[in-house]
């Protein structure tokens, strides 16, 4: 959690995200396990979650300033591999390219434990803290949540789930994020099915009995409601005796999890800071255990709610998954993803039930044009319960959108674009007569144009997607809880990025987009999001964002670039070794490779490795870190060399 703004660490953040905008469909319609009673095998993990674990964690992470470009940093590093590679979890260390230390010495990293999932490994849940601190002991921010990571590692590991869970803990959040956002856009590149993130960061201050009983809070993002839904009903089935609400002040003021969030990945913000108005100890010397960490009640109930939670989501029934409902072939078509130990499908329309089917789609002939209709499904077992209801999703016509269409809203009217809620208003605004919305709410906002769905003939050569917009988003967050988001789809599952558009501005700018990508598709929406998550402006300054001038037309002025990612991983076999260590990425092309010893100063590098053999048998017994980097991103891992 930070308290200043670092300039320079601001600024090389900015960089980062202007250098490209990665297209990611992330999981906004992630839906969660129905759990209306407590499991006795997880109430068991439950009870196992012990303040004396918690406690070594905290005093040992206290001892050490851990500014994240520091040497203190990585012995907390290497501390923290041992302890996850003594509960038996194959560990790596994630870098950004652009270091955050200096010079030749390997720097510390995020720290990625793994703990696979038995039948769906592909789709993960992500336990998460920071261990960096820049100025002072940081027992409560963030020692505590990363010893709550540690607890929840080692609870969980003895069990086998479902799916895969990751022990996250970041460095580098005090200096803005920037380890997390790094890490979080590989995830992003390389399209992880990440359900959830629980984002543990600063859970042991408690200001008090004249606040009442010990209580827990989190913050989460527009996405992430489902999310919390869930994490807060599992929490006051399974810890009654702190119940958990959401922050008053709607979400956090910063965090790890808000870099989840940019790439549309469901993510809570789980900690102390309601009462950090009260916490006199946070980010000074005295942020110690008996003064920022004073309540070990509140942390164990912290680490048992997300022991509970991530049990339940990595072995639970999710239902239907990706549920949309589009045009095909003139016809209302609805389809999701099959959902496994799932008997048939429950389709319902309008909340009434409209049909029942074993097969993953429907078409809705009874649907009536020029009425909208939301629909949603929801599986049945072999018992015959009904799962949770997958995510809702509505449709108005079956006839398509005519192109080319201009819309300079003059006359009031917005035919063929549909206005997600009653905000918008059609008017002068700075200087024009466009379509604009304000909000003055503090809590989270999502304000939305869609168009109808449109064909783009074969014979098509160019068309773009054209506006004006002027916006304004009073946010010291920005671009990590409030932009403006430029999304495609042709199938209303994908919806595919093309731009983000997060700076204030305050003035009128025009804006073009290539879609050539959609020449020869049946279906196509484009959508204009402004989307915020919580805090960060006063009432008193309101957001907006106004369009004018909505066109599109068969023109050649919009080029998007799209980039092809390969997956990046670093495997090490075998490992003790003789000498000679296979490397493996999983790149087709060549990237840089070193090697470090146990202090951290680099003994051995190569600048167009490919993967294969590497030779260590030059080197003395001992224990080495190799970093492979892919010009991106960083990973290394560590090895012995006997």
């Amino acid at each position: 959690m930070k308290k200043y703004l670092l300039l320079i660490a601001m600024a090389l953040f900015v960089n980062a995200l202007n250098a490209q905008f990665i297209d990611h469909k992330g999981n906004r319609n992630q839906t969660y396990p129905l759990v209306t009673q407590t499991n006795p095998a997880i109430v068991e993990m439950v009870n196992q979650v012990d303040t004396t674990n918690l406690y070594y964690g905290i005093e040992f992470m206290q001892h050490y300033i851990r500014e994240c470009s520091s040497p203190n940093a990585v012995i907390v590093q290497n501390v923290l591999l041992d302890l996850f590679d003594q509960l038996g979890l194959d560990t790596y260390v994630h870098h950004h390219t652009g270091h955050i230390g200096y010079g030749d010495t390997l720097d510390a990293g995020n720290i990625i434990a793994i703990q696979p999932g038995t039948e769906f490994p592909d789709e993960y849940i992500i336990i998460a803290s920071h261990y960096d601190h820049p100025d002072g002991p940081g027992a409560d921010d963030n020692a505590s949540g990363t010893s709550g990571v540690l607890e929840c590692a080692r609870i969980l590991s003895q069990h086998q789930f479902k799916r895969t869970i990751l022990y996250i803990p970041f460095n580098g959040e005090e200096r803005w994020m920037v380890g997390s956002y790094p890490y979080v856009e590989k995830c992003a590149r390389e399209d992880m099915n990440i359900l959830g993130v629980f984002d543990m960061d600063m859970i042991g201050f408690w200001p008090g009995p004249e606040y009442g009983p010990v209580t827990m809070y989190s913050g989460y993002s527009y996405i992430s409601k489902r999310l919390f839904d869930y994490y807060q009903n599992v929490a006051n089935l399974y810890i009654p005796e702190i119940p958990t609400y959401r922050f008053t002040a709607k979400d956090s003021y910063g965090g790890d999890h808000m870099c989840f969030n940019i790439h549309e990945y469901p993510a809570l913000y789980i900690g102390d800071i309601e009462y950090h108005a009260q916490n006199v100890h946070y980010h000074h010397l005295s942020d110690t255990i008996g003064a920022g960490v004073n309540c070990f009640a509140l942390a164990q109930g912290f680490v048992k709610a997300v022991v509970a939670a991530a049990a339940e989501l990595a072995d639970g029934w999710l239902a239907p998954q990706d549920f949309s409902a589009t045009v095909k072939d003139g016809e209302v078509f609805l389809s999701w993803t099959d959902a496994p130990e799932t008997e048939s499908y429950k389709l319902f329309k309008d909340n009434e039930l409209i049909a029942e089917t074993t097969e993953n789609s429907f078409v809705d002939e009874s649907f009536e044009d020029g009425e909208w209709h939301r629909y949603y499904v929801k599986g049945v077992n072999a018992d015959g319960v009904e799962s949770a209801a997958s995510n809702m999703d509505s449709i108005f016509s079956r006839e398509p959108l005519q192109l080319p269409v201009f819309y300079d809203f003059e006359d009031g009217t917005a035919e063929g674009l549909h206005l997600y809620n009653d905000n918008w208003n059609f008017g002068s605004f700075k200087n024009r007569v466009c379509l604009s919305v304000k909000t003055y709410t503090k809590d989270n906002i999502l304000q939305m144009i869609e168009t109808q769905w449109f064909s783009i003939p074969e014979t098509t050569e160019n068309v773009t997607l054209g506006f004006k917009m002027n916006r304004y988003i009073p946010s010291i967050w920005s671009p990590l809880n409030a932009g403006v988001y430029i999304d495609v789809t042709t199938d209303r599952k994908n919806w595919h990025k093309l731009d983000n558009i997060w700076n204030e501005h305050n003035q009128w700018n025009d804006y073009s987009f290539s879609l050539n990508n959609y020449i020869g598709e049946d279906y196509v929406q484009v959508r204009i999001r402004f989307e915020g998550s919580g805090e960060g402006t006063a009432t008193s300054n309101y957001k907006y964002m106004a369009i004018d001038d909505l066109s599109i037309d068969f023109t050649t002025d919009a080029v998007n670039e799209h980039y092809d990612y390969e997956k990046f991983n670093l495997s090490l076999s075998p490992n003790p070794s003789k000498g000679i260590v296979n490397v493996t990425t999983g790149l087709k092309r060549s990237y840089s490779i070193s090697v470090y010893n146990m202090i951290g100063v680099r003994v051995l590098s190569e600048n167009t490795f490919h993967d294969g053999t590497l030779d260590l048998t030059s080197l003395p017994a001992g224990v080495y870190f190799i970093s492979a980097d892919n010009g991106t991103d960083r990973l290394t891992k560590r090895v012995v060399v006997k």
